[in-house]
């Protein structure tokens, strides 16, 4: 995986936590629907080969 793909693929999960951050601080039907959406559009990306995943990697 290239460090371009890395970052970019990085940057897609952080969005994806910010938002469920937010709707865990905030629940409510609109940040629900927008952590919904990301997933979806992470995990259709992720089927389409629009994303390459990283088999391996490190939290810090």
């Amino acid at each position: 995986m290239s460090k371009t793909n890395r970052l970019d693929w990085s940057r897609q999960v952080t969005l994806m936590n910010e938002r469920i951050k937010n709707f865990q601080a905030n629940p409510g039907q609109e940040q629900l629907d927008a952590v919904i959406e990301e997933l979806k559009a992470y995990a259709e990306a992720a089927r389409n080969g629009g994303i390459e995943i990283p088999a391996r990697f490190t939290v810090n």
